[in-house]
């Protein structure tokens, strides 16, 4: 089984300096496809929930879940979930062209031309004081933790230090990622964990960059390859990419493996990420993982879902109730049982061998 193999020491470099256009892409072939993944029906089932609920007819692009429940956007406006049925937030300070809305460590984001954020997810709103820009911004994603937050937009990262949810904080724009030379390029997503920071971008020549919190270091992991959404529980970190499956790290991103490729299953939009398992979203359908005994398993047409077309997901482990963005409207995924409980150990690597039902 071939390995994704990260970039070399070397290429370890001062804060924000880059590493230049030399990187080589690194893909590898991918532990498995689609049809050697597990297709499990029982004991799991669909729901779809669409205009008769409140949902747009055009259907939905992000969701997202919060400890009041979900949250979604569909056809540029901004929704939540109320007694069963979505009703649009109406508030000012939305941006226009809403694309994604996020909730991590507490805040809720919603993301479009500008972003907005919300410490009491959704009752009163702060527009993040971005840069001046001729044209303004277009952002992606966000991420908080401890008082510092990111934002990923069509021009880089923007970082507050001094992040409070409660207030407007203004954020600064950091150098190119990929270096000086390289320019800024679009990073379609950010997440924050104790010790590090991801950042991914989605072009041809995009990039993989991880940021050691304790060094103040950016190492540039992967680059010439699609990224598109980046997420991380422990020691295990999944990047979803734009043609590439998805990409999985069980050493805390020192190495990747390239564990899901395959036809539509090659454009992987969203993660969903429990302490003891993952979803996916890509174009073939819903990727289902167990972090401790590495089973996989794929759900969608096989068991009647219409469209497997999935644009974003939110897992709610306590639950173990999974929900997709689709153009059809929002599909509910539920498994029996509780969700898996988190791995013993991290200790092993993406080479183990892998278990299918």
């Amino acid at each position: 089984m071939r390995r994704l193999i990260p970039l070399i020491a070397a290429f370890v470099l001062p804060v924000l300096s880059g590493c230049g256009d030399d990187v080589q892409p690194i893909s590898e072939e991918a532990e498995l496809t689609p049809e050697q993944a597990g297709v499990v029906t029982k004991g799991f089932t669909w729901e779809i929930v669409g205009p008769e609920a409140g949902l747009p007819a055009e259907g939905l692009v992000s969701v997202a879940l919060t400890p009041e429940g979900l949250v979604v956007v569909g056809g540029g406006r901004l929704m939540e979930r109320r007694e069963g049925r979505f009703v649009p937030v109406s508030d000012p300070l939305l941006p226009r062209n809403l694309s994604r809305v996020v909730f991590t460590d507490g805040v809720l984001w919603a993301l479009g031309d500008g972003a907005v954020y919300s410490s009491d997810i959704g009752h009163r709103w702060n527009a993040a004081g971005l840069p001046a820009r001729e044209g303004g911004w277009v952002c992606h994603g966000a991420a908080s933790l401890a008082g510092e937050a990111y934002i990923a937009t069509d021009q880089g990262l923007l970082h507050a230090s001094a992040f409070d949810p409660a207030r407007p904080v203004a954020f600064t724009q950091l150098d190119p990622l990929m270096g000086k030379e390289s320019g800024y390029r679009t990073v379609s997503d950010v997440t924050i964990t104790e010790g590090s920071v991801w950042a991914v971008s989605p072009d041809k020549r995009g990039y993989l960059a991880q940021y050691l919190r304790e060094h103040g270091e950016w190492i540039i992991r992967a680059s010439y390859d699609p990224f598109r959404r980046v997420a991380a529980s422990g020691d295990f970190v999944w990047v979803s990419t734009d043609g590439l499956g998805l990409w999985r790290s069980t050493d805390g991103g020192e190495t990747f493996n390239e564990v899901m490729n395959g036809g539509a299953w090659d454009r992987v939009n969203g993660i969903g990420i429990g302490k003891g398992s993952i979803w996916a979203a890509s174009e073939g359908g819903a990727i289902y993982n167990v972090f401790a005994t590495n089973v996989w398993e794929h759900h969608g047409v096989q068991e009647g879902l219409v469209d497997p077309v999935m644009l974003d997901c939110a897992y709610d482990e306590a639950a173990n109730t999974v929900y997709f963005a689709t153009a059809s409207g929002l599909a509910v995924g539920t498994k029996e049982g509780s969700a898996p409980a988190p791995p013993e150990t991290t200790e092993r690597t993406g080479g183990d061998e892998l278990e299918h039902e």
